[in-house]
């Protein structure tokens, strides 16, 4: 067998269908698996090595002068494939199948500018999160083959063989917690104030061993956050030894972002800060971890540019600190 699995971005979303893919090749050992991925994502790839990228060059399927021709390579390289997985449900991603010729084409019932008609099997549409919508498409493949039980979430990285972050933590007792304060540029609406999580830690910080997770992006954190509070950060890392230092930890606390995804298929347990993200579609599968949010009227939205956060500030440290104080209980 076969089998062409698209995703092309983000990094969230491509750790949200891994757990898919994972009960797909246990189903089906002997198949040939082939993702069709974005450049600057086909790293995500490397702890499954059973997975073969097929890498889009995100630039030239950018500009629309030269998207065409992109999809026209891409599709070169998976033809011959008897059935295609699309796990994206966008335009550009279903008509890499279609331009392919592959027989069998399916969809997980998210279908953005009618790419559900290139598809010959289209789940239908459902309020759920990426993990479940990503699942149900998997067992719905597996049951038209006669195979059951591919709709079941597990921590897909919890064993995976990740490189050796070295000595982030300490030798003590106290359970480990991750805190995670930033996001991405696109995604900064996402954020928990600053100041929140100053007051967090310090509540937390004779109870339990923290660091902060700091990327890129917080590099001016990074100069004084760590001080300021007396909380180390994680050293500058790669993404592969970031998780594997997540790994070792108890809790990661942490906005909707990749790295909250990220401690879910690694096993760890997650705490979601959320303000305008979606706690559906954005959500937790089961017994990963739980999601705190305000639930204001104008929550969730996708309004990137909203200069009230209050989503996010009406979200008290005091009921954060609760929430983790009960999550490691339950664990």
């Amino acid at each position: 067998m076969d089998l062409v699995l698209l995703r092309l971005s983000a990094l969230g979303d491509i750790l949200r269908v891994m757990p898919a893919w994972a009960n797909l090749r246990e189903a089906f050992p002997a198949a040939r698996f082939r993702v069709v991925v974005e450049d600057r994502h086909a790293f995500l790839l490397e702890p499954l090595p059973w997975l073969e990228p097929v890498v889009v060059q995100r630039r030239r399927l950018s500009n629309p002068w030269t998207a065409l021709g992109e999809l026209q390579r891409v599709a070169a390289q998976v033809r011959g494939a008897e059935t295609s997985l699309d796990f994206h449900g966008i335009l550009k991603a279903a008509l890499i199948p279609r331009l392919a010729a592959i027989p069998e084409r399916w969809g997980d019932g998210v279908t953005k500018e009618f790419a559900g008609h290139l598809q010959t099997h289209p789940l239908t549409f459902r309020h759920q999160t990426r993990y479940r919508q990503a699942l149900e498409l998997a067992e719905a493949f597996g049951r038209s083959r006669g195979i059951t039980g591919l709709g079941r979430f597990r921590p897909v990285l919890k064993n995976a063989d990740l490189p050796d972050p070295g000595p982030v933590w300490p030798q003590s007792a106290k359970p480990r917690v991750v805190l995670v304060p930033g996001a991405s540029r696109r995604g900064a609406i996402k954020r928990w104030p600053l100041s929140h999580w100053i007051t967090l830690a310090r509540m937390l910080k004779d109870r339990v061993e923290m660091r902060w997770s700091l990327g890129p992006e917080e590099a001016d954190l990074r100069t004084w956050l760590p001080e300021v509070t007396g909380i180390p950060a994680l050293p500058r890392l790669g993404f592969w030894q970031l998780a594997s230092a997540l790994r070792q930890a108890d809790q990661v606390i942490a906005p909707d972002t990749g790295l909250l995804h990220l401690a879910v298929v690694l096993g760890v347990p997650a705490l979601g800060l959320y303000g305008s993200s979606d706690p559906v579609v954005a959500g937790l599968p089961d017994g990963a971890g739980c999601i705190l949010r305000t639930g204001i009227s104008c929550a969730p939205c996708r309004e990137r540019g909203c200069q009230r956060r209050q989503c996010m500030e009406e979200l008290l440290p005091e009921r954060v600190l609760a929430a983790s104080l009960d999550l490691s209980a339950a664990t």
